[in-house]
C-alpha cells in the first residue's frame, strides 16, 4: 500500500507535466502553422476526384442486372 504523502507526490508531478505539455500545445497552436503547399492542394483533390469517379463506375458496375428472357 502506497503512503497518501507519496501518491500526494506523485499526482503533484503528474498534473505539473500534463500543465507543461498543455503550456507547449497552446503555443504551438498559437504560433499557427503555414498551409499547405498548392502540390499537396492539389495531390489531394486529385484524390478526391478519382474517388469519387472510381465510386461512381464501381456502383455503376455492382447493380443488379434484369435477365431479359
Amino acid at each position: 500500500m502506497m503512503n497518501a504523502y507519496l501518491a500526494e507526490q506523485i499526482a503533484k508531478d503528474r498534473l505539473k507535466e500534463a500543465r507543461a505539455l498543455a503550456r507547449v500545445a497552446r503555443l504551438m497552436d498559437a504560433s499557427g502553422s503555414a498551409p499547405d503547399p498548392l502540390r499537396v492542394t492539389v495531390g489531394l483533390a486529385l484524390i478526391r476526384l478519382g474517388r469519387s469517379l472510381a465510386g461512381r463506375a464501381a456502383k455503376r458496375a455492382a447493380a443488379p442486372r434484369r435477365a431479359i428472357a
